[in-house]
């Protein structure tokens, strides 16, 4: 479930999730200096106290990790011991959007034939010559290359500057990806999806995805790295056998093709998540295709 919010600064903002333990909230802001805190109303009756999620200006991102006696953020996800239905959001800064997404507990889709199509969604490396120590910016060149889809292009180590998250210690939060291409004048938002006959939808719809994978040895073949414990990559197609086509910024070559299941399998057993971007005006279509 993915669900739209206009927060006033400082107001309290209910958002009713139905049953979920897990949430992910990306915020949507011009505004160069904001904060952002969150409280479960868990359904055995507890509600925590505020807890602090992220903190930025124009010099700095930082994820917070607040956390109750049930509840806690790790990083970018916001994790229950028990069922909550609803959360409160408190922003000490305007917003021009929020996303609150939680996963679709609900019986696996049957597996279907997924008709063909790729977008042209440019090949961009996450090792850049002149930074030879960076080896981690996958986030950082999956964004990049989202945003050069939409004629927007912004060079990798940018990209790694402004989505750096000072405690975090690294540029793989999804959440700072999406307040980034926000500032740029995108609307973007971190989404569970159920599997790629839904991430599907979206590039029906003309949205690449940057998806989050893992992977154990022998279980992704052809993958860059023998094993991953999270890696983005872009999805921009599926070829006429089903398969992923894939822009990997770990591959030599960026572009690539992964089998279906194993590919599927890597995004979903890492939680289903992905990052989209698309212009202001049709922002409300990432909330329409994430419910479909």
């Amino acid at each position: 479930m993915l669900i739209l919010a206009h927060p006033e600064p400082g107001e309290e903002c209910l958002v009713r999730t139905g049953p979920a333990r897990e949430a992910i909230v990306s915020w949507n802001t011009l505004a160069l200096e904001g904060a952002l805190d969150v409280r479960v109303n868990a359904h055995d009756g507890r509600t925590s106290a505020w807890l602090p999620y992220v903190a930025f200006s124009a010099n700095r991102r930082a994820s917070l990790d607040g956390r109750d006696t049930f509840v806690r953020f790790e990083t970018d996800v916001l994790r229950s011991d028990v069922d909550f239905g609803s959360l409160g959001l408190r922003s000490q800064g305007p917003l021009d959007a929020l996303y609150v997404s939680t996963p679709d507990y609900g019986a696996p889709s049957p597996i279907v034939a997924l008709p063909a199509l790729e977008l042209d969604v440019a090949p961009f490396s996450q090792y850049e010559p002149a930074y030879p120590l960076e080896r981690n910016w996958c986030a950082p060149a999956a964004l990049a290359m989202l945003l050069a889809y939409r004629s927007f292009p912004v060079d990798v180590p940018i990209v790694a500057r402004e989505v750096f998250d000072t405690l975090y210690g690294g540029t793989g939060n999804w959440t700072f990806c999406a307040a980034f291409a926000a500032t740029l004048g995108f609307r973007a938002a971190v989404l569970h999806l159920r599997d790629l006959a839904h991430a599907h939808a979206f590039l029906a719809d003309d949205i690449p995805l940057a998806l989050s994978i893992a992977w154990k040895a022998g279980e992704l073949a052809g993958a860059p790295l023998p094993n991953s414990d999270g890696h983005l990559v872009v999805l921009r197609g599926i070829d006429e056998n089903g398969a992923a086509l894939v822009n990997d910024p770990a591959q030599p070559t960026v572009r690539t093709v992964y089998a279906r299941g194993a590919f599927e399998r890597a995004w979903l057993g890492h939680g289903g998540v992905a990052f989209a971007i698309a212009p202001a005006t049709l922002g409300e279509s990432l909330v329409r295709i994430a419910n479909a």
